[in-house]
């Protein structure tokens, strides 16, 4: 048996969208049985089989069906001849169910503020990557065992991280002013639901003036970032952010 498990943790961690598919029955004469799984990407790469031929084809329409309208759902195929093309004769029935379609936070800062937004945002839909180069405070013990850490230079985790925009929040709280302009200067090109920078409203003129100058559209950046809720401590900004984006996920804003 192939290790799905582990396939499915590893596209997991690279916020790889997809779509597991299982057989949920079978009868008469099928090339696979009940349990046999695949997983299928966006780009129509597959792995594992659910039989080949007319079930793999169908398997993979079907998942396609999925990637379009975001909903897990249930399919019959009955494998009968057709024309001069043998068939098994039987009928597969496949459970379709698309995994990894959370929200994902790309956190960039793993400072105060960015331990207690992961705090906050624990229990949630989201799923959050945090990128940091500093190993004392991605590696902070405080932190959710939810949470994915990247400890590496923000640029690295950019080029390869998958970007989506339906599904992709981005939230820049490095420790220096100037790291998050480098930031949100590699992110924006990329699509996101969200983009938010911390900051104040001199700081984001600053930023706004030098970007735009080099011809980016920061029209959807949200800076200060979060919900104005009076508050200063690392917690209290944590919420506001937080408050932001949920409501942001749920079509409240």
């Amino acid at each position: 048996m192939w290790d799905w498990i582990g396939k499915l943790d590893e596209l997991r961690r690279s916020n790889q969208l997809a779509v597991l598919v299982t057989v949920t029955k079978s009868s008469g004469s099928t090339p696979r049985k009940h349990g046999a799984k695949m997983i299928v990407l966006p780009d129509g790469t597959f792995y594992g089989t659910v039989g080949g031929g007319t079930p793999e084809y169908y398997a993979l329409e079907d998942a396609r069906n999925c990637f379009e309208t975001m909903q897990s759902t249930t399919s019959s195929v009955p494998l009968k001849q057709r024309g001069e093309f043998p068939a098994c004769g039987g009928t597969m029935e496949f459970h379709m169910e698309v995994i990894n379609d959370n929200p994902v936070l790309y956190l960039f800062g793993a400072g105060h503020i960015g331990q207690s937004l992961c705090q906050v945002l624990d229990g949630t839909p989201f799923r959050i990557h945090l990128v940091d180069e500093r190993e004392e405070w991605i590696n902070a013990p405080s932190l959710p065992s939810s949470v994915i850490r990247h400890q590496c230079h923000y640029s690295e985790f950019i080029r390869k991280a998958t970007w989506c925009d339906k599904r992709t929040f981005v939230a820049i709280q490095t420790f220096s002013g100037t790291m998050d302009q480098q930031v949100l200067e590699e992110v924006l090109p990329n699509p996101a639901r969200y983009v938010g920078m911390i900051g104040s409203k001199s700081k984001w003129a600053k930023v706004r003036s030098n970007l735009e100058e080099k011809g980016l559209d920061l029209s959807g950046v949200r800076c200060p970032i979060g919900h104005d809720n009076g508050g200063n401590s690392p917690r209290e900004i944590a919420i506001s952010i937080a408050s932001q984006l949920l409501s942001t996920y749920y079509g409240r804003e």
